[in-house]
């Protein structure tokens, strides 16, 4: 029996893809059907050009920005970055919480924060103090109107459990935590109130950025309590930090770059893109961070990594924030293919989806897949952008992986 050589086996592959979307095939009308006016693009692991269509033509990208943003956070601020959480004392024992934009600082994550001070040798603190200055206060980034949900979240260089807090009720109607490692808070019995009784309900904060400050110094002090720290004064208190304050405890997360950047990839965060993004940005060009700032740093870092144009220029990508829901921003085929066979080495960032590695950019008449199909051979990175009012992405897809694979 005759055997292919890994050379040979490519060039049959690609022949074989070829001929079923070319010619009058069913295949091939049915992807122009699904397509519409939008592009598809398909790559041999090699690079090869396999499926073309429209790869010019500027769309709004969506989430798929997440993927040139987790590339970017990689080269810029390195796979052994770690956010931090960084904790003064002052000559009056008062301790500030000074937040630099985790986006995992969340309830476990607190706990061990609390246990650190502890070991220190903290036993009674005067008065706990928050300070979200490292991000300036009004940041010009697109939120979701009227979301709850935690990838929703406002931004904020010190938020607690994604600026969320989660509440249940038992069989009894009573109020209950959503999430056993979180306590119920003096506020989040306050917002139950308004709420009726009912399954799991989790409140974004964002709207209010007093009460996620709120959330997190009445976090912190339940722990710091369960740790053996007394507080003496519980009020709400909030300053920025200055030379009366004196550096005692830097926390790194648990969490590495590459957990949070798959988190996010896997889940189409905004919360936590747009994080990353401000801290890319401050990470170059220091604190406080802006959106004005990390959008120079962003483009600049984008065509560092892709050549010119990226970041700042629709006809290859045009990328303002993080999250993808501005829908100003533009991006090609071309350009996410640039991008996808780059980002190779760490295509497994990206989730696997009944076999295929995709990332999904969605919003209202905004359609799109981008990832890698796994073929004989290696990883064929794909190109589905479809800005229209039906949703055909799925179909697109499985023409690809149907005929082809």
């Amino acid at each position: 029996m005759k055997m292919f050589s890994p050379f040979s086996s490519r060039i049959l592959f690609a022949i074989l893809l070829v001929s079923s979307l070319t010619g009058t095939s069913t295949a091939q009308t049915r992807l122009e059907s699904y397509a519409g006016g939008g592009s598809v693009l398909l790559h041999s692991p090699d690079g090869e050009v396999l499926i073309s269509r429209n790869p010019a033509q500027p769309l709004v990208p969506a989430s798929l920005v997440k993927i040139p943003l987790a590339h970017v956070a990689l080269a810029t601020l390195g796979e052994d970055f770690r956010f931090e959480t960084h904790i003064y004392l002052n000559a009056e024992d008062d301790l500030l919480i000074r937040g630099m934009g985790d986006p995992f600082l969340v309830s476990e994550e607190i706990a061990l924060i609390a246990a650190a001070l502890a070991e220190q040798g903290i036993t009674a603190i005067r008065r706990l103090v928050v300070d979200d200055s490292a991000f300036e206060s009004n940041l010009s980034l697109p939120l979701e109107t009227g979301a709850d949900d935690p990838y929703a979240a406002r931004n904020s260089a010190l938020a607690v459990n994604f600026n969320t807090v989660n509440l249940a009720w038992d069989n009894n109607g009573v109020l209950i935590t959503g999430e056993e490692q979180t306590p119920l808070t003096p506020l989040a019995r306050e917002l139950a109130q308004r709420l009726s009784p009912g399954g799991t309900q989790r409140i974004n904060l964002g709207s209010n950025p007093r009460n996620g400050l709120r959330q997190v110094q009445e976090l912190f002090g339940y722990f710091l309590e369960e740790a053996g720290i007394q507080i003496l004064d519980p009020g709400f208190n909030q300053e920025a930090v200055s030379e009366n304050w004196t550096l005692s405890y830097r926390h790194r997360s648990s969490r590495t770059l590459e957990e949070i950047l798959s988190g996010m990839l896997r889940f189409s965060n905004n919360f936590i893109a747009n994080q990353l993004f401000l801290t890319i940005g401050a990470q170059s060009d220091g604190y406080p961070a802006s959106a004005e700032s990390a959008r120079l740093v962003l483009q600049r870092e984008l065509a560092d990594l892709y050549g010119a144009g990226f970041g700042s220029d629709p006809q290859s990508l045009l990328m303002l924030e993080g999250s993808g829901l501005a829908r100003e921003q533009r991006i090609t085929a071309a350009g996410m293919m640039q991008i996808l066979e780059q980002f190779k080495e760490h295509a497994g960032l990206i989730s696997e989806v009944n076999g295929v590695l995709r990332k999904s950019g969605t919003l209202s008449g905004v359609y799109n897949f981008a990832g890698y199909l796994d073929g004989p051979d290696g990883l064929y990175p794909y190109v589905i952008l479809t800005n229209q009012g039906a949703n055909n992405r799925d179909e697109i897809l499985q023409i690809l992986r149907d005929e082809n694979f």
